[in-house]
C-alpha cells in the first residue's frame, strides 16, 4: 500500500497538487457501463425531443395528401360511372367489352402508388402525434423535463453536413469528381476530430478508393464540361473525362 501511494505521488512535483486523497480508495462518479442486448437497439422510446420531431412528420404526410389531388394525375384520370365494374376490371376479376382483362393495370397508373404510401403515412404520423402528445402531457402532469433544446440543437448542427454535400456537388462541375472527393474526403476526415497524419492519409486513400469504385469502374455520370479538366491537353482531358 505504501508503494502505491508513493507512485502515485511521484506523478506530482508536490503532495499538495494530489487531485484526491491518496489514502482513500477513489470512486468514479460516472455509472458503469451496462450490458448493451440485442433487443434493446430496437426498442422504440420517446425522448424530449419526440413531439417536435412528430409534428414535422405530420406536417409532412398533410403536405403530401394536400398536393396529391393535383400532383399525381389524379384529377386527369378517367373512371367510369360503374366504379365497382372497373375496379374489377382493373385486376383482372372481370371482362368490360369483350376486352382481355390484365391483372394490376391499375397500379400502373401514376396516382396509385402515391394513394397506396398516404394510405399509411398519413394515418400513421397522426397516430404518432397524438401518442407524443400524451406522452408529453403525462411528463408534465409529473414535472419531468419536457424541454427539446438540446435535441433540437443535434438535428439544427446535422445541417452542417448537408451545407458540406451542397459544396461538393457545386465544385464538381469546376473542379471534377476527383479532386471534389479528395478535398470532401479529407476534410471530413479533419472536421470529425482524426486530424493526425495518418487519419489524414486514410481520408486520402478512402476519397480515392471511392472515386476508383464509382467513377472507374461503374462509370457514374459526372458533369461533361469541367472547368480543371478543360485547361488539360485533348487526350488527357478525354482520358480524365472517361476515368475519372
Amino acid at each position: 500500500m505504501t508503494t502505491q501511494k508513493a507512485d502515485v505521488k511521484d506523478l506530482y512535483l508536490f503532495e499538495d497538487a494530489l487531485p484526491f486523497d491518496a489514502t482513500q480508495k477513489f470512486q468514479s462518479e460516472c455509472p458503469p457501463d451496462k450490458k448493451v442486448k440485442v433487443e434493446n437497439l430496437f426498442k422504440f422510446s420517446r425522448g424530449r425531443g419526440d413531439l417536435q420531431i412528430s409534428f414535422v412528420a405530420a406536417g409532412i404526410a398533410l403536405f403530401f395528401l394536400a398536393f396529391f389531388w393535383t400532383q399525381t394525375g389524379w384529377e386527369g384520370r378517367k373512371l367510369p360511372d360503374d366504379f365497382g365494374t372497373y375496379l374489377a376490371y382493373q385486376f383482372g376479376l372481370a371482362d368490360i367489352d369483350g376486352r382481355v382483362t390484365r391483372f394490376g393495370r391499375i397500379l400502373k397508373q401514376s396516382w396509385v402508388a402515391p394513394m397506396l404510401c398516404l394510405l399509411i403515412f398519413v394515418p400513421a404520423a397522426l397516430w404518432n402525434l397524438r401518442a407524443s402528445w400524451k406522452e408529453t402531457a403525462w411528463r408534465k402532469r409529473f414535472l419531468l423535463p419536457t424541454s427539446a433544446s438540446f435535441e433540437l440543437t443535434k438535428y439544427a448542427a446535422a445541417l452542417e453536413y448537408v451545407v458540406y454535400f451542397i459544396g461538393y456537388t457545386l465544385i464538381v462541375p469546376i473542379l471534377g469528381y476527383l479532386v471534389s472527393t479528395l478535398i470532401l474526403g479529407t476534410f471530413l476526415t479533419w472536421r470529425l476530430g482524426y486530424r493526425s497524419g495518418r487519419w489524414m492519409l486514410i481520408g486520402v486513400a478512402s476519397s480515392i478508393a471511392v472515386v476508383l469504385v464509382f467513377r472507374t469502374m461503374l462509370q457514374i455520370k459526372t458533369p461533361v464540361s469541367i472547368w480543371l479538366y478543360d485547361q488539360l491537353p485533348t487526350a488527357t482531358r478525354a482520358f480524365m473525362l472517361t476515368y475519372f
